[in-house]
C-alpha cells in the first residue's frame, strides 16, 4: 500500500523544528522571504505575485512540507513519491518506489545547520514513513549549498552533468544529481519524532 505525507503521525520534531505536512494558507506565510532574489537564484519556479505563488504551492501541496522554528515557518520542502523507470512488465512493482526531496530555507536562518537538520528529516520521511527504496535530490552545481547539505546527509554525488541545466540568468550551468538507497540510510539517527 503505497503511504502519503498524511499517514505522517503529527506533529514531528528534529533537534530544532517542528514539521508538517504544507497547508494552502502557508503559501502566505513563506511568500515574503520565498521571493527574495537570493532565494529565487536556486528554485525552480519563479513566482512573481502572490498570487501565482499561491497556485504554485496549491499545486504541489501533496508534497510539501514545512518545518517550523519557533512557530515560524523557515524551511519548505518536498518529498514527491515517483515511480521508479523499470521495463514495461515491471511497472507495477516500480510504482511509488522511489521519491525526491528538496528544500528552501528562510535567508535568516542560512549558515545554522537547519538546512541539512530539515533535509535530514525529509530523507527519514520518504524511507521511513514512505517506505520507498531510493531518494533523489538534484541542485545546480554552483549551489554550494545545496551540495553541502546533501553531502551532510549521507547522499551520495552520482552524476554531474555539463552544462545541462539553463538559468534564468540566461547561462547553461552544470547540473548535480545525488541519491541515497533505503539500504544505505542509517535508520534511527535523529529521527524526526511525532509528540
Amino acid at each position: 500500500m503505497h503511504r502519503t505525507l498524511s499517514d505522517l503521525d503529527l506533529p514531528l520534531h528534529t533537534e530544532r523544528l517542528e514539521l508538517r505536512p504544507g497547508r494552502s494558507e502557508d503559501a502566505a506565510r513563506v511568500w515574503p522571504w520565498y521571493r527574495l532574489p537570493e532565494i529565487q537564484e536556486w528554485t525552480t519556479t519563479l513566482n512573481r505575485s502572490l498570487e501565482d505563488h499561491q497556485q504554485w504551492w496549491d499545486a504541489g501541496a501533496s508534497s510539501t512540507m514545512v518545518g517550523l522554528l519557533d512557530g515560524e515557518i523557515v524551511a519548505s520542502g518536498k518529498v514527491a513519491v515517483q515511480d521508479a523507470w523499470s521495463q514495461a512488465e515491471m511497472v507495477e512493482q516500480a510504482r511509488n518506489r522511489q521519491a525526491e526531496i528538496g528544500w528552501v530555507l528562510h535567508p535568516a536562518v542560512h549558515g545554522q545547520g537547519l538546512g541539512t537538520e530539515f533535509a535530514a528529516a525529509l530523507l527519514r520521511i520518504a524511507f521511513e514513513t514512505l517506505g520507498v527504496r531510493r531518494v533523489e535530490a538534484a541542485c545546480f552545481a554552483e549551489n554550494l549549498a545545496s551540495r553541502r547539505v546533501m553531502e551532510k546527509i549521507g547522499m551520495r554525488l552520482e552524476g554531474v552533468f555539463r552544462e545541462e541545466s539553463l538559468h534564468r540568468s540566461g547561462r547553461w550551468l552544470d547540473g548535480m544529481s545525488y541519491a541515497m538507497l533505503a539500504h544505505e540510510h542509517p535508520a534511527g539517527h535523529g529521527a524526526p519524532h511525532a509528540d
